[in-house]
């Protein structure tokens, strides 16, 4: 056994080895990118708490950002192809600092809503780059490795940046004072991180930009929408729905621990770090399962399987069982996550696949910009249970959908995907 493992070891390193300049550059930009984006999901919401902001009018923030992240998607991926990502890739990262910065900043509600909308733009334009980045800077040999290097070191990031971000509030009350501007300046510590992105962004060597054939603008031109709209209905109505379950109350959950349970941030990073565990946990045993019952079976079962946690979330004030349902609930649902963005590929021609991914993000976005105001009027008048149980329904209408559109095409082959980076 100790073998094997050293033998995998070895491998892997070997591999690594092989990665170009650009990629390593690549994965550790990605890395402040994620710790900036880790340190806002865990402490924007509680910062909004703290300076009076109501669930409702959260809600409609996170929205916002959603929205942005949704109007830019499709355009995205036709713009990416045709332009030096590396340009992109600094242009985001250097925008996204400078929203981020307003968003903590902003109090005034129209404004703070237009930094949240161009906000999430920034951040959707940094995450479709990152797929067509690696496929040119990576030969067949070493690509896997690269690709799953990536969401490892996103998760890296997460790990370290809920730890870390969580007990940033208490740090800086001991300089600036306790409340909100212990969550202003830790929000902009963030903002800080992010941009050291800039530095091995801007170290980049531009790839060099190639012709495309005409063939290729085939997949997203209007017949293509005609001849195979049906399918991809079929594929992006559970996603649309999913989102939609999903921005009811997964934008809330730290909310959810501050208010319930009267916790402070540094408990509810230590919560969300565990979460990032069992999420990896989830994922490295997905496709195991995947290859054993097939993709759809998979897909349903873990969905599904995650349902009575929800409902123990829905109902508990007990603290310790709700933190075992909020981390296997995270596992199972995220269990899926890389499988049905692999299922919608393997679905689709090789021509068709910028124009599925990019709707399925559509899809997801959209729905959760929708469900995310919602959510967010629906905790402020009724507290978290409502939204929870209501996203129970959800995920369940979203399994159903899967199993009665695919299940007689059941396919246990896993394909090459690019890993949507989304939160279930």
């Amino acid at each position: 056994m100790t073998r094997k493992i050293i033998s995998i070891i070895i491998d892997y390193w070997g591999h690594l080895q092989l990665f170009s300049r650009n990629a390593r550059l690549f994965l550790v930009g990605i890395f402040f990118v994620g710790l900036n984006y880790s340190i806002f999901l865990l402490l924007l919401n509680l910062y909004f708490k703290e300076i009076g902001f109501t669930e409702d009018l959260i809600g409609v923030v996170l929205s916002s950002t959603a929205w942005g992240m949704a109007i830019i998607s499709v355009p995205a991926a036709l713009i990416i192809p045709k332009v030096q990502i590396k340009k992109i890739l600094v242009i985001s990262v250097l925008f996204t600092g400078i929203f981020c910065l307003l968003q903590a900043s902003l109090v005034e509600r129209t404004q703070l809503l237009l930094a949240s909308l161009i906000l999430g733009m920034m951040r959707s334009l940094t995450w479709v780059a990152a797929a067509p980045f690696m496929m040119h800077n990576s030969t067949p040999k070493e690509r896997t490795y690269l690709f799953s290097l990536h969401f490892g070191t996103y998760l890296l990031a997460a790990i370290i940046g809920s730890l870390g971000g969580g007990y940033l509030p208490n740090l800086f009350s001991h300089f600036v004072g306790s409340g909100a501007i212990a969550f202003r300046y830790s929000l902009y510590l963030s903002v800080f991180l992010s941009m050291l992105a800039l530095i091995p962004f801007i170290m980049i060597t531009p790839e060099k930009k190639v012709t495309e054939p005409t063939t290729h603008k085939k997949g997203w031109d209007k017949k293509l929408i005609t001849q195979r709209g049906v399918l991809l209905f079929r594929l992006c109505s559970p996603f649309f729905i999913l989102g939609m379950g999903a921005g009811l109350i997964i934008p809330f959950l730290n909310l959810y621990f501050r208010d319930r349970f009267l916790l402070p941030a540094g408990t509810i990073g230590v919560f969300f770090a565990l979460l990032q565990f069992c999420m990896l946990a989830g994922i490295l045993i997905g496709p195991l399962l995947s290859k054993k019952f097939g993709m759809i079976k998979t897909i349903v079962s873990t969905q599904l399987s995650s349902i009575p946690f929800m409902l123990v979330l829905a109902f508990t004030y007990n603290l310790p069982l709700a933190v075992v349902s909020f981390l296997f609930r995270g596992a199972l649902m995220n269990m899926s996550q890389p499988i049905s963005t692999n299922f919608a590929m393997e679905k689709v021609k090789e021509k068709e696949q910028a124009l599925a991914n990019a709707l399925l993000m559509l899809s997801w976005t959209g729905s959760w910009a929708v469900s995310a105001n919602l959510g967010g009027r629906l905790i402020k008048a009724y507290s978290f249970t409502p939204p929870l149980l209501i996203t129970v329904v959800l995920y369940v209408i979203s399994s159903v959908l899967y199993y009665l559109f695919f299940s007689s095409e059941e396919d246990k082959k896993i394909g090459k995907a690019v890993l949507i980076f989304r939160e279930t």
